[in-house]
């Protein structure tokens, strides 16, 4: 059901996913149905409740037609909210409001629930992030909501009928998928007597990977596939240092850093202190620092687990490349084991059982002009140690699953 959890001790030997393409559904884009998709069979991922498992009231929904209305034409104007206080009015746009309003009775069990997540929210502070995006998080810490560009709220309406087209096929055809779900996008223009004219917000929401990590211990790292230059400078990972007073720390607060967006340090010119480091419990890692925690070693998945996670992130990355959207991440949380030792933090224990919540953030991107010249110029100034983030979505995405084969093994059956 797109973003998930897994539990093992261990990731990589090659998928045993079988390429199959999906049924054709009228008005989807061509170049998806076509496409070489991955499935794993259901008897390779067992369990009840996991993402393959097919539930009760799925039969019930196709007969009343909500396959169809999920991947229909959406609704040409939007639904429109007003109302107002002392301080001023508002209008609220909620944007394919049938094809929204399905995924959230999937994901949070009907409007009401949802409604209830987010009737209250509080705004947190990403770690300097580059897009400076506005973050909240619903006061139960289900859901995050985040305002978006005029370039990702297009592509959310222009390319909508695609992406619907493929979240049908994750959720009825169980194709595996760690996209983090997008359940509601809205329009919130704000006219306030003190500014000047009408403020818009454009606001996405998609559910918090952290949700059920209170009282646990993790390492959260942001992932994009990139080489030894794309590391947070202030942690280095240095036995006793860094990263260990990082996993350390146990998430005993409401506090959230934002998913997968740039930690101090992002830049040269911004990088931190060591101490506004080690103050920061929840502080978002690269990919460098990954390596330096794990000492070069990948993490290791039973073998049910590594076989979807390679499969889903086959599909997620071709489904991405084919609409012409990059510079998305990996966000992975790793939830340290019951049993790991304080004093040796530098890498994960061998042996030891731990949990991960991953999920794919931040792939709204479309590759349009401004990004095309981004990488153009970081192509001038760089040096050949430094490959760049921004490259052709199709290379991104090859470049992508090739790290994540890196990051990730299948664990090693015992001999009796």
């Amino acid at each position: 059901d797109g973003a998930g959890v897994m539990r093992g001790s261990s990731l990589p030997a090659a998928a045993a996913a079988a390429s199959c393409p999906p049924t054709p559904v009228p008005g989807a884009d061509g170049r998806l149905r076509a496409a070489p998709w991955k499935r794993v069979p259901a008897a390779d991922v067992a369990g009840q409740g996991g993402p393959l498992t097919k539930h009760p009231f799925e039969d019930d929904w196709e007969r009343r037609g909500v396959r169809a209305a999920l991947t229909g034409p959406p609704s040409k104007d939007p639904i429109t909210v007003e109302f107002a206080d002392k301080e001023a009015k508002y209008t609220v746009a909620i944007h394919h409001a049938p094809q929204y309003h399905i995924l959230r009775h999937w994901f949070c069990g009907d409007d009401l629930n949802f409604a209830r997540s987010i009737y209250r929210c509080r705004r947190i502070n990403p770690q300097g992030g580059k897009s400076r995006a506005a973050f909240f998080v619903s006061h139960d810490r289900r859901f995050l909501l985040k305002a978006v560009n005029r370039f990702e709220f297009n592509m959310l309406t222009t390319q909508h009928e695609a992406l619907m087209w493929y979240v049908d096929k994750v959720l009825f055809d169980k194709l595996p998928s760690v996209l983090a779900q997008v359940v509601g996008l809205f329009t919130v223009t704000v006219s306030s007597k003190k500014s000047k004219g009408p403020v818009k917000h454009r606001i996405i929401v998609q559910r918090n990977l952290r949700f059920n990590l209170l009282n646990t211990r993790y390492c959260v790292f942001d992932l994009k596939g990139i080489g030894k230059s794309r590391r947070v400078p202030s942690v280095a990972g240095v036995p006793g240092q860094g990263l260990a007073s990082l996993a350390n720390t146990k998430d005993d607060s409401d506090e959230e850093d934002g998913e997968g967006h740039t930690p101090p340090g992002g830049t040269a010119a911004g990088a931190p202190r060591a101490d506004e480091a080690q103050g920061n419990k929840r502080m978002v890692l690269w990919d460098q620092n990954f390596r330096e925690w794990t000492e070069g070693k990948p993490l290791c998945l039973v073998a049910r687990d590594l076989k979807y996670l390679e499969a889903a992130v086959w599909n997620d990355t071709l489904m991405l490349s084919r609409q012409e959207l990059m510079d998305y991440s990996l966000l992975l949380v790793a939830v340290l084991p019951e049993d790991y030792d304080p004093n040796d933090c530098t890498s994960p224990q061998a042996g030891s059982l731990g949990t991960l919540s991953l999920g794919i953030i931040d792939y709204l991107r479309p590759y349009t002009w401004d990004k095309k010249a981004e990488k153009n110029f970081k192509q001038l100034v760089r040096d050949a140690s430094n490959e760049p983030t921004v490259i052709e979505p199709s290379k991104y995405a090859d470049r992508f699953r090739s790290a994540m084969g890196t990051f990730f093994v299948a664990e090693t059956p015992t001999l009796a």
